[in-house]
């Protein structure tokens, strides 16, 4: 009995970073559209509720590039040189919210919202 409860533990542990990496790695099409998205944002917030992220970080964007993720065909995004998950970054809009990246651009994530409040601490 407690193999299996140490068996149900471990599985449900490794289960959780499923959700981690939702939007890291896409098609070349959507990178290249991300990337182009961003080009004329100053800023970006990453947040990930899946994670249970207690808060957000701001990030000001230097560079933005859609490259060859090196795995299976994918694409990532790298802001200032750096992977991220479209799934967890956020965009100011011109009504001053900030905006789902992956959703905008019609990327299937899961428990990700749509919109954050001014600071998602």
């Amino acid at each position: 009995m407690k193999k299996v409860f140490i068996g149900i533990v471990v599985g449900a542990l490794l289960a959780i970073p499923i959700f981690a990496d939702q939007a890291a790695y896409v098609s070349r099409a959507q990178a290249e559209k991300a990337a182009a998205f961003l080009k004329d944002k100053k800023e970006i917030r990453h947040y990930c509720a899946p994670c249970d992220d207690k808060g957000d970080r701001v990030e000001a964007i230097e560079s933005v590039d859609a490259v060859d993720a090196g795995y299976q065909g994918y694409w990532e995004v790298k802001v200032n040189g750096k992977g991220v998950d479209l799934a967890y970054v956020y965009f100011k809009t011109k009504k001053g919210k900030w905006k789902n990246l992956a959703k905008e651009l019609d990327i299937k994530v899961k428990d990700v919202p749509k919109h954050l409040p001014d600071s998602a601490d």
